[in-house]
């Protein structure tokens, strides 16, 4: 039987796209923009067209492929590999995980994106050898995972995870998602961007100004960390604050799920984590209880942009390791 694994990650921004050996090694790769503005057909065509790239980068025939696993945005259902619907995708109960099958001729296995990047710190990055884990990625949004003892956790509705709506200010900022006091309204790299662009019109003066466009819609975690290296005030009072709610975020959840390791990663967090990580950490220990943070460590994530295609390939491995043990145990009865 091939042991070949074809990894996504799929975003509002970008599709990647991964194959991996029997010894997960990465042995082709590709990756294109996913322009979600467009139709579901369309957006499926270049996801299937990165996945041929990756396998064809790798040498390899599409039919040598013994598995295929692919993160994305949610909410989704992991049991039928359909997605319910995204704020960044134009799916809409859509069969992502049959249509793949379909094209590409094996099982596939869906998992929330970030799930999919926490699963893959979980086994290859910063939470190795960890069994509770909480995975907080910051970037455009916020997303999270959870494993419990080993395990990815879905919870009753299967999609447990989403702690950038973990209300942290009642009645606050309003999110994208219609509430309102979201992490993400307070910590995202969008809400970062917002509270920025409100100071300049009021005629605070910034670096941000030399560095972004001024008809960009958004501001990069790059010009973020250029700026407060520079020690901008604007922007240090406000990475500052995000950090500020990540803590309490982090604290929060610590005091619910009791993880040993918190592991954070994120555009966000690869730019300016060394700059905000003690401060986050502080934070956090202010809010949850001092026997629920004993020894819990708090760190950067390891991976980067590989994360999710890791993850998502290791449970794709590993549920067809499952069906296969289903299968022997079948016969032998």
């Amino acid at each position: 039987m091939s042991s070949l694994v074809l990894g996504f990650d799929l975003g509002g921004t970008k599709v990647s796209a991964a194959v991996f050996d029997h010894d997960n090694t990465i042995i082709g790769r590709a990756r294109a923009k996913t322009k979600a503005s467009r139709s579901e057909d369309e957006v499926f065509a270049t996801i299937v067209s990165v996945g041929r790239q990756a396998i064809e980068s790798a040498g390899i025939d599409q039919k040598a492929l013994a598995a295929i696993g692919i993160g994305s945005p949610g909410p989704l259902d992991p049991d039928t590999g359909h997605i319910i619907e995204s704020a960044n995708l134009p799916f809409k109960n859509f069969p992502l995980g049959p249509r793949l099958a379909e094209e590409f001729g094996c099982p596939v296995t869906l998992e929330n994106d970030v799930s999919a990047g926490t699963y893959g710190e979980f086994r290859a990055g910063a939470a190795r050898g960890a069994k509770d884990v909480l995975g907080m990625f910051v970037g455009t949004g916020i997303g999270g995972g959870v494993i419990i003892n080993g395990a990815m956790y879905h919870g009753f509705n299967k999609n447990a995870g989403e702690i950038g709506h973990l209300v942290v200010e009642a009645g606050g900022a309003r999110c994208n998602c219609g509430n309102r006091g979201c992490l993400e309204a307070y910590a995202s790299r969008t809400a970062m961007t917002r509270q920025i662009k409100k100071a300049i019109k009021r005629g605070k003066k910034t670096l941000i100004t030399e560095l972004v466009d001024k008809k960009a819609d958004r501001i990069s975690s790059g010009a973020l960390k250029e700026a407060f290296d520079a020690k901008d005030e604007l922007v240090v009072k406000v990475v500052r604050r995000a950090a500020n709610y990540i803590g309490i975020g982090i604290g929060s959840l610590v005091n619910v799920l009791s993880p040993e390791i918190v592991v954070l990663g994120g555009g966000v967090i690869e730019a300016l984590g060394d700059d905000i990580l003690p401060r986050i950490e502080r934070s956090a220990r202010k809010i949850a209880f001092e026997y629920a943070m004993k020894d819990v460590r708090i760190v950067k994530a390891q991976l980067g942009d590989d994360a999710g295609v890791i993850g998502a390939a290791k449970l794709a491995r590993e549920a067809l390791t499952r069906s296969g043990d289903a299968a022997t145990a079948a016969v032998g009865s």
